[in-house]
């Protein structure tokens, strides 16, 4: 349905925004054969797969490591990348809307002072049709023509061992949605969720 919306938007030389919390490419790395998991030797959390430099990263305490070819405890091969971050989106973004000006917005691809500036400008004069990053791009952005707002996977900050979760879930919500419909056309915003009855997610939809 998401898809559908933005086809129809494109069509309508409408802009998008898809905003996802979590960057690099692919969130957890596991083994197949051993049941190895990576993870940070500092903080103990998963590494994310950033595929563009082919690295591992802790997103804790900025640790990295070069992405294996193979188990690093038991060589096997069968190693599988899982989770999804902004990067993927990206990517699958790409191939979904071949024609589409996208660009992304998040700590990783906004490498510079005047990056940031750069994109919004661009994006503002209608240069990109799809915008997707993390929570950099929630708030304090007015563009007229953004009619729809896609939220890939709202969970992601419900499960942060933090008892604030719920509430900077619903604070993110409401405040990348409040992107959309900003101008004379109505807006829309679809949120991707596995817990539709959840506090927060109903709150920020009302």
């Amino acid at each position: 349905e998401l898809i559908e919306h933005i086809y129809d938007r494109l069509k309508k030389k409408e802009q998008s925004i898809l905003f996802l919390n979590r960057r690099g490419f692919s969130t957890h790395l596991s083994c197949y054969a051993c049941g190895y998991t990576a993870s940070c030797r500092n903080c103990s959390i998963d590494y994310t797969f950033h595929k563009a430099k082919n690295y591992l990263a802790c997103h804790m305490c900025g640790e990295i490591i070069e992405a294996p070819l193979h188990c690093p405890d038991c060589g096997a091969v069968n190693i599988k990348y899982s989770g999804v971050g902004t990067e993927k989106i990206e990517n699958i973004a790409s191939k979904l809307f071949p024609k589409a000006k996208i660009c992304r917005m998040d700590s990783d691809s906004m490498t510079h002072k005047k990056a940031y500036e750069e994109v919004l400008n661009s994006f503002k004069i209608g240069e990109i049709d799809i915008l997707i990053g993390t929570q950099m791009l929630a708030k304090g952005l007015d563009f007229p023509n953004v009619t729809l707002v896609g939220v890939i996977n709202a969970d992601t900050s419900l499960h942060i061992p933090d008892f604030r979760a719920s509430e900077r879930t619903f604070q993110l919500l409401t405040q990348v949605s409040g992107r959309a419909g900003r101008g004379a056309i109505p807006g829309e915003v679809f949120i991707q969720t596995f817990l539709p009855n959840n506090e927060a997610i109903k709150y920020a939809i009302k």
